[in-house]
């Protein structure tokens, strides 16, 4: 088994959980998208709304997954440094940690109040006619249980090495 697989084990039921909601998003874009070049290539058919359902099924895929990697300290890391010195992997892993916690909090306040802004509000998707205020809402709390996830990862940088 490959460092990935074991490290998603590890993971809890809630990130596993999120992580697989996450997969299902991607493959549902990818699915409608096979669907509607198959009904374009095979007739005069088509997926009405492929594109915008497609974009928020992709979009959504991300921001789902954003907590699990908040949590675990998952994402993308360059570990140059560390690799030098190993006296180095705690500090600079903390560093990591208020790093992402900094950027999770700050991404989490400006959704938060862009989705209070648009709460009542009349716009809608333009293919679809999805309501934009609970779109606005979906992505807000994404970026909440992100910041929520960062201040665990933190937690975990704070008691030692990965």
């Amino acid at each position: 088994m490959d460092e990935t697989s074991e490290h998603i084990l590890r993971l809890g039921r809630g990130s596993r959980a999120v992580l697989v909601a996450s997969a299902i998003c991607f493959l549902a874009g990818a699915g409608l998208t096979i669907v509607d070049v198959a009904l374009r290539n095979l007739g005069d058919g088509a997926v009405p709304g492929v594109i915008e359902l497609t974009t928020l099924l992709i979009g959504l895929g991300a921001l789902l997954s954003m907590p699990a990697c908040y949590g675990a300290r998952s994402h993308i890391t360059a570990r140059l440094l560390s690799e030098m010195s190993p006296r180095l992997a705690r500090p600079l892993g903390v560093l990591e940690a208020v790093c992402s916690l900094a950027l999770a909090v700050l991404l989490c306040g400006i959704f938060v109040i862009t989705a209070l802004e648009k709460l009542g509000g009349v716009e809608t998707t333009r293919d679809l006619g999805l309501r934009a205020d609970v779109l606005w809402v979906v992505a807000a709390a994404t970026f909440v249980a992100s910041a929520l996830a960062a201040v665990i990862g933190l937690a975990r940088a704070l008691r030692g090495p990965r």
